[in-house]
């Protein structure tokens, strides 16, 4: 019969020490980049912060726009990126479109325009509104 303690492994530490010491490792690491971004946030609690589903944080993250902290199996997001990103004001939706480009987008409604309707548009006036 063998003694469980001979079986510690290779440094003579338990496979249990040498998991609890990579965690300890691995959590100090965390603290470590929490101090320097001003702490971290998971992606539901950033969401919240930016006004954005926690979809759009990882889309975000994906697009290389927030970094992605991984610690202790949780992925995580800089405090400071997202304050930085929510300080910008970013709008939502396609930016604005340049005269040039509202000028060709306006060239093909029109190449598209029937000329009836289009004459048709110019005589018939539009109709008033009711008074209640």
């Amino acid at each position: 019969m063998t003694n469980a303690s001979s079986w510690s492994g290779v440094h003579g530490q338990s496979a249990e020490a040498r998991r609890s010491a990579g965690l300890l490792a691995e959590l100090r690491q965390m603290s470590r980049v929490s101090v320097q971004e001003n702490g971290l946030l998971n992606q539901a609690q950033a969401a919240a912060v930016l006004g954005v589903s926690p979809r759009r944080v990882a889309e975000l993250v994906e697009l290389g726009r927030l970094t992605r902290l991984d610690f202790l199996g949780r992925t995580y997001v800089s405090v400071r990126e997202v304050l930085e990103r929510r300080e910008a004001d970013v709008k939502a939706g396609r930016p604005a479109r340049s005269i040039p480009q509202r000028i060709r987008a306006a060239a093909r409604v029109m190449g598209n325009y029937d000329p009836v309707n289009a004459a048709i548009d110019v005589i018939t006036p539009e109709p008033k509104k009711r008074k209640k």
